[in-house]
């Protein structure tokens, strides 16, 4: 199971010049849900056998209606609306953002491009 990040921990993480990957999503999306969730454990797990922990951060339960101020906030920080959006941080900085990656092969071949930017 992948863990989910409130606002203030992803923002602990990259304070802390962490290294990861969050995938922003919304509970009302079925490209998030329905579409990506089945095949998203394979691509945690690729990245995280490559040393690369993998988190989620859910920032909105209605369409528009962000949980917080502070899930608004990360929402903007990386990209704006969009979902499912997967983020890569390295080292505290958001170097690569994505939206609507979905298939096991579009996120396979999005933890290979991930990992060479990192490693």
């Amino acid at each position: 199971m992948i863990r989910e990040l409130s606002p203030a921990e992803v923002q602990e993480q990259m304070n802390q010049k962490e290294t990861f990957v969050l995938n922003v999503i919304a509970a009302w999306c079925p490209d998030c849900m329905v579409r990506q969730q089945p095949h998203f454990p394979g691509f945690a797990q690729k990245m995280e056998t490559a040393g690369i922990p993998v988190y989620q951060c859910c920032v909105q339960t209605e369409k528009l209606i962000f949980i917080s101020d502070e899930h608004q906030s990360l929402t903007d920080a990386f990209g704006g609306h969009g979902y499912p959006r997967t983020v890569l941080i390295a080292n505290g900085v958001m170097v690569d953002s994505r939206v609507e990656v979905m298939d096991a092969l579009a996120l396979s071949m999005l933890a290979d491009e991930f990992l060479q930017q990192v490693l």
